[in-house]
């Protein structure tokens, strides 16, 4: 598995460091940890986004025991170097060699679009990104970014609201077709903050006979869950119903969406429901794809 961090120099991000590591922890996955500097600003790193990065790092890698490293140590004589038009932290020496990888990088350009990219580049399963809480959740400086980087992305996204911790998270779900390794992540977002599980399913109207069909897609799910000792509630609506659903428990629980390409979701929730999601839910987010 393969996580990329998109950073700026605002306490939302360092905020979620922590959160970061112990979802890595449970994943074992390598990491990018990305920020994004403007076009036109020379041809050298900047210097306050590359002094957060290697912070983030240091913080990062502090969460896990010294006996227990996965991403190697902290060494002081690392630079940035130039590769492909952006910069890349330099490898670790060979007594510090770690198992899994954690890589810094500095894009240029425009944020959400070199986000977006670097993902694309590095097929990324997951992206992670704070930002600040409440309504009109911003980048600061950026707009409408984390919405952007929900809307577009090829992959999962979760986003990360400043100063909510989630006791409930409350996933949509297409009950059919919904994929392995997003049951899984939901696992691990549900882990990561020792929450509340409710699975919302979508019901078909088809009579006795597609109640039944429904009852044993849902019947899976809980017995997948039940097997990683993980109590879940759950709940059907109708589709036409899920928006205003969606909406009402947003303003208190994390809410998941699954969107595969195979998802009644996709079709009921339009890339600018998903933005107006990201944007006006109360506490964090989770996109799965």
């Amino acid at each position: 598995m393969r996580i990329l961090i998109a950073f700026d120099t605002h306490s939302y991000s360092s905020r979620i460091v922590s959160e970061v590591a112990k979802l890595a922890a449970n994943t074992w996955a390598d990491i990018t940890m990305l920020a994004v500097q403007p076009a036109g600003s020379g041809n050298k790193t900047d210097a306050t986004l590359a002094k957060a990065l290697r912070q983030y790092r240091t913080d990062f890698i502090d969460q896990f025991d010294a006996g227990d490293q996965p991403y190697g140590g902290n060494i002081s004589n690392e630079e940035f170097v130039q590769k492909n038009g952006a910069w890349e932290l330099s490898k670790h020496s060979p007594a510090l060699a770690s198992r899994k990888e954690l890589l810094l990088k500095i894009r240029v350009g425009d944020p959400a679009k070199e986000i977006l990219a670097e993902a694309r580049e590095h097929e990324a399963d997951l992206i992670v990104l704070g930002c600040t809480k409440g309504l009109d959740s911003q980048w600061k400086g950026e707009v409408d970014l984390p919405q952007k980087i929900a809307k577009k992305a090829a992959c999962s996204v979760v986003v990360i609201k400043e100063k909510k911790v989630p006791t409930t998270l409350t996933c949509c779900l297409d009950q059919t077709h919904v994929s392995q390794s997003s049951l899984e992540m939901i696992n691990q977002i549900v882990t990561l903050y020792q929450a509340e599980l409710k699975i919302v399913g979508l019901t078909d109207n088809k009579g006795t006979d597609g109640k039944a069909g429904v009852e044993n897609s849902i019947a899976q799910i809980l017995k997948y869950y039940a097997e990683r000792q993980i109590s879940a509630w759950i709940k059907l609506v109708r589709p036409e119903d899920l928006e205003e659903y969606v909406a009402e428990v947003s303003r208190e629980n994390m809410v998941g969406l699954w969107m595969g390409k195979k998802s009644l979701l996709g079709k009921i929730f339009s890339p600018n429901l998903v933005g107006k999601l990201v944007n006006h839910s109360q506490s964090s987010v989770l996109i799965l794809r």
